[in-house]
């Protein structure tokens, strides 16, 4: 059963994006992939493979049981000004890249992108995405419980 207050993706729509993500990610030429944990891990590992970069990862969790550990080798990686790519699922209300760019002090670096599968225009932060819609209901990934 499909609700109306909810959009339904399966994985062939993510696979899709994840193919125009890394149209958009191989121009940008990522010295390092950060997936966030959880949704941005496959979109992330899709790039890794792809544009045959290393991908890292980092717990940066806002809902639910909120949880962030920062990661030495990321923060490393943007003061030496290698490129870094963090990669989610959905930006929806910005507030994971928002805390992401303080916690790691990005706001003034050239080498660092935010990039997500979808991205609302109501979001507080706008970083690049495959797909950017103006809808208000939630987004279900094919890898999330209903």
């Amino acid at each position: 059963m499909k609700f109306k207050n909810k959009i339904y993706l399966d994985y062939s729509d993510v696979l899709s994006m994840c193919h125009n993500l890394e149209d958009i990610a191989s121009k940008l030429k990522p010295d390092i992939i950060v997936g966030i944990v959880r949704g941005g891990l496959l979109p992330a590992l899709h790039l890794s493979h792809a544009l045959e970069r290393p991908m890292e990862t980092v717990t940066w969790q806002t809902r639910d049981e909120s949880r962030q550990q920062y990661c030495d080798i990321i923060q490393q990686a943007i003061d030496t000004g290698k490129i870094v790519l963090f990669v989610d699922d959905i930006n929806d209300t910005g507030r994971t890249f928002k805390d992401l760019a303080k916690a790691y002090k990005t706001n003034t670096r050239s080498n660092v992108h935010f990039i997500s599968l979808v991205e609302k225009t109501a979001s507080d932060f706008h970083g690049t995405a495959a797909l950017t819609i103006d809808d208000p209901r939630w987004i279900v990934f094919p890898w999330e419980k209903d």
